[in-house]
């Protein structure tokens, strides 16, 4: 069968649908780091196995943006080469066509088609809101802050990972009331501040689905300040070895993996340079020994926002 080497033994390859975050890279390096771990161990330590290792690392992922495909697309020439689906964090919310895209689809049809989806942030609301859950703004919105996972059920995604692990949060919103089709796995546990003081914070923080392979985290595993994160995924990728029941070794065809926002982004690369139609400037200004200097500039810029938010400061 082309493509296929039984000595290298199986690994999922994984479509993960982008919907305009800056953690959905973090992801994709999990991921990676995931597959190339996997397929070091069969392949040697000589120069031509390390990069062969590393070819089969990339051609195992492929990553999407959540509205440049059709769903007949998505469903006709991408989803039968891979054997599940990331849906990456994203700003919006799950009952907006606009913020959510064709992740949308892939879950709404998982139980005709099979394909293991696991949600992130948004990825996870979208998965309750498809299966009847509500979600709502959290009571306390949390950004840039880490929590106590409480594991309430260790049987599928959180088998081995300790209950009361740290992970880090990024939301305004929330599930807040489940439906009968979906079941809760985690929830945080302890305190988070706002408004200067310290607020109870009991959000839920993982689901899966009854009886289809759906699973949802609330919390980023991909952050570097969240514990277990490559254990959750690893998780995730055993019980897409339970459910797909096929354990042929296959790669992502190259027709399919030119689709990819990473091939596009290297076709771009590759271009041959032309005349520039902009000119850089840059001013240079120098905060050595300025206390607090990136939020004074922030201040500075934007203290007449209506709003302003510094997430990542």
């Amino acid at each position: 069968m082309p493509g296929t080497n039984e000595a290298w033994g199986w690994h999922p390859r994984t479509l993960v649908v982008d919907n305009y975050d800056s953690y959905t890279y973090n992801l994709v390096a999990l991921l990676t780091d995931a597959a190339r771990a996997h397929y070091s161990s069969f392949g040697g330590s000589g120069e031509a196995s390390i990069e062969e290792t590393e070819r089969r690392a990339q051609e195992h992922i492929i990553v999407i943006r959540n509205d440049e495909y059709s769903w007949e697309t998505v469903r006709d020439s991408i989803l039968p080469h891979v054997d599940n689906v990331v849906i990456s964090p994203g700003p919006g919310t799950p009952a907006r066509r606009e913020d959510v895209g064709v992740g949308r689809d892939i879950i709404a049809h998982t139980q005709r088609d099979g394909h293991p989806v696991l949600g992130v942030c948004l990825g996870h609301q979208m998965i309750a809101h498809e299966y009847g859950a509500k979600v709502d703004q959290s009571v306390v919105p949390v950004h840039g802050q880490t929590s106590s996972i409480d594991v309430l059920d260790d049987s599928c995604l959180f088998h081995g990972i300790p209950s009361g692990f740290c992970a880090v949060r990024y939301h305004s919103l929330t599930v807040t009331r489940m439906s009968s089709s979906l079941r809760v796995l985690a929830r945080a546990a302890g305190t988070v501040e706002h408004a200067g003081r310290m607020v109870a914070s009991t959000d839920i923080m993982g689901i899966r689905h009854n009886t289809l392979p759906l699973w949802g985290v609330q919390f980023h595993p991909e952050s570097v300040c969240s514990e277990h994160g490559a254990r959750l995924l690893a998780n995730f990728a055993q019980l897409t070895r339970m459910a797909v029941g096929r354990l042929h070794v296959l790669r992502i065809p190259p027709h399919v993996q030119s689709m990819s926002v990473q091939a596009r982004d290297q076709r771009v690369w590759e271009r041959t340079p032309t005349e520039p139609r902009f000119s850089l400037v840059a001013r240079r200004v120098e905060l050595h020994g300025v206390v607090d200097a990136g939020a004074r500039v922030f201040a500075h810029v934007h203290s007449s926002d209506w709003a302003p938010v510094w997430l990542d400061g």
